[in-house]
């Protein structure tokens, strides 16, 4: 388990899966993180979800530590270990958005990954219309990398995808911290970024 500022950082468990499905199941979260129709995910969905955390070259359950409660989950994904590309996600509950835990999760993870996993790249996609995503992302040190356009029909209009992606060593100039704060994991300190 990893510790942020506010957060806990810890491994999936198999009590995430009634989280997952709930945040899942949330039309305003459903809108954000994927393509497909946003309609309810039925019960068997939970099982392609525990395969999915399972999967991940990299994934946390994020809740807060003063009070335990489920906030979210975030996670990389190496998918061309040859090349080091790791794949990040990140999906919170509505009522966490526009707090900063984004931020704090996302900048922890993505330096982890880059620490840990010694992928040399993080790339991921973004609709255009999460706005707040796309800024938290160009602040962390993301470039828009290409955009595939009218990919996704939502609420009556279409919007494009944004591919964006920051390579170690712009992610080691943006994300310079003087004082080098941690963040433990059973007694091992971890540089944060």
């Amino acid at each position: 388990m990893f510790t942020t500022d506010r957060l806990f950082l810890r491994a999936f468990e198999e009590s995430d899966v009634e989280h997952l499905i709930i945040l899942h199941n949330d039309a305003r979260v459903q809108r954000f993180i994927t393509n497909e129709p946003i309609v309810p995910r039925p019960p068997k969905y939970k099982e392609r979800l525990k395969q999915w955390a399972e999967q991940c070259s990299l994934y946390f359950t994020l809740v807060l530590r003063e009070t335990g409660e489920f906030v979210g989950q975030c996670s990389i994904m190496v998918q061309e270990p040859k090349n080091r590309d790791g794949f990040f996600g990140i999906a919170l509950r509505p009522e966490f958005w526009g707090s900063g835990y984004g931020q704090e999760a996302s900048k922890f993870v993505i330096g982890y990954a880059f620490q840990a996993l010694g992928v040399q790249r993080v790339s991921l996609s973004v609709f255009e219309e999460n706005e707040a995503a796309v800024s938290l992302y160009k602040r962390l040190g993301f470039k828009e990398e290409g955009r595939k356009r009218r990919c996704n029909w939502v609420e009556g209009h279409w919007e494009d995808m944004i591919h964006m992606g920051v390579l170690d060593d712009e992610w080691a100039t943006v994300n310079v911290d003087e004082n080098h704060p941690t963040a433990t994991s059973s007694g091992v300190t971890i540089v944060r970024y």
